[in-house]
C-alpha cells in the first residue's frame, strides 16, 4: 500500500542530503534514488552496506534491497551473487508525468513548467527487466515496480548544438514528487495480472501474438516484445511456433487469480518499508 506521507518524507530527506560529489547531470538520478532509499528503508545505518563482496543499496534483516533508475544490465553480475545467497528486492521505477523546467545557464532563471504529454505505465519497465529476465524465475527475486512524478530541471550547455530529436545536448536533474502506485512482482501470476483484459478468457488467457499484445495494451511492439521475453523467463508464459508466428500462451493453465501465489515461497514476500510497516 502506497504511504505518501512516509514518500514525502523521504524525498524531503533526500534533498536536504549532503551532496556526494558529481554535477548537475549526477545530481537528478541521485535524487530519485535516495528518495527510495529512504522510502523503503528510513533506517540510514542499513544503506550502501557491504553484501557478499559488493556494495548493496539496503541491507536489513529482510535482505537486501537494490534501487536501479535504469540501465538493469549493469547489475547483472551483482544481481546474480546476491539470488544466490540472499532474498532480494529490486526496485525500478518508471516516470509517470514529468513536469519540465530549463534553466538558463547564465543567470539561473527558471522557465515556467511543462507538463511533458508522455504518461509512463508500469510496462514501460519490462524494456529494462529484459535485460535480466535470467533472474525473473528466481525464488529469491522481488520485483517492484513504483509509479513516480517528478520535476525534470534541464540546462542547455552552452557552446553545443542540440542533435536532432533528441535531448542529448541537456542535462537534469530529476526530482521526484509524487508516488502514484507500487506494483509488487514476486511470483508468474503477478506478471499475468499486467496483460489487459482483451486477452484474458474466464480460467485464463487467450493464445495471443506480440502484435495482438501491442494493440490490445496500446504498447510500443518493441515493449509487448520484452513483456513475453520476460514472462516466458519468470515461468508465466510459453511460446509456440504456428505458421510463420509466435503464439504466447499460460504456462499453467491451472493458475488461479488469488492474492496467493505457488511460487515456491508460499505467501507472496514484501519489500520492507520501515517502521515495522
Amino acid at each position: 500500500m502506497v504511504d505518501k506521507v512516509r514518500f514525502a518524507a523521504a524525498c524531503a530527506r533526500a534533498l536536504l542530503r549532503k551532496p556526494e560529489g558529481g554535477g548537475i547531470g549526477l545530481l537528478g538520478e541521485k535524487a530519485l534514488h535516495s528518495a527510495l532509499k529512504y522510502y523503503y528503508e528510513p533506517d540510514a545505518s542499513c544503506h550502501e552496506r557491504e553484501a557478499f563482496g559488493f556494495v548493496a543499496d539496503i541491507k536489513n534483516s529482510d535482505g537486501i534491497i537494490e534501487i536501479q533508475t535504469r540501465n538493469l544490465f549493469s547489475m547483472k553480475r551483482k544481481l546474480g551473487v546476491y539470488l544466490e545467497n540472499t532474498p532480494v528486492t529490486l526496485v525500478h521505477p518508471v516516470i509517470h508525468r514529468r513536469t519540465l523546467i530549463y534553466m538558463d545557464p547564465d543567470t539561473g532563471e527558471l522557465s515556467r513548467p511543462r507538463l511533458s504529454p508522455k504518461k509512463g505505465r508500469v510496462e514501460d519497465a519490462y524494456s529494462e527487466l529484459v535485460h535480466i529476465r535470467e533472474a525473473v524465475g528466481s525464488n529469491n527475486l522481488v520485483i517492484v515496480i513504483p509509479l513516480v512524478d517528478a520535476e525534470e530541471y534541464r540546462i542547455r550547455e552552452a557552446g553545443k548544438r542540440r542533435r536532432r530529436g533528441g535531448n542529448a545536448d541537456l542535462k537534469f536533474e530529476l526530482l521526484p514528487t509524487r508516488l502514484i502506485s507500487e506494483t509488487v512482482i514476486a511470483c508468474p501470476e503477478d506478471h499475468l495480472r499486467l496483460l489487459p483484459e482483451a486477452l484474458k478468457r474466464e480460467g485464463g488467457l487467450l493464445p495471443f501474438t506480440v502484435g495482438e499484445l501491442s494493440k490490445a495494451a496500446g504498447l510500443p511492439y518493441r515493449t509487448a516484445s520484452a513483456m513475453c521475453a520476460v514472462m516466458i523467463s519468470a515461468g508465466a508464459l510459453r511460446r509456440r511456433r504456428e505458421g510463420k508466428s509466435y503464439i504466447y500462451e499460460e504456462a499453467n493453465e491451472n493458475i488461479a487469480d488469488t492474492d496467493e501465489c505457488d511460487c515456491g515461497q508460499g505467501r507472496k514476500p514484501r519489500p520492507r518499508t520501515g517502521n515495522g510497516q
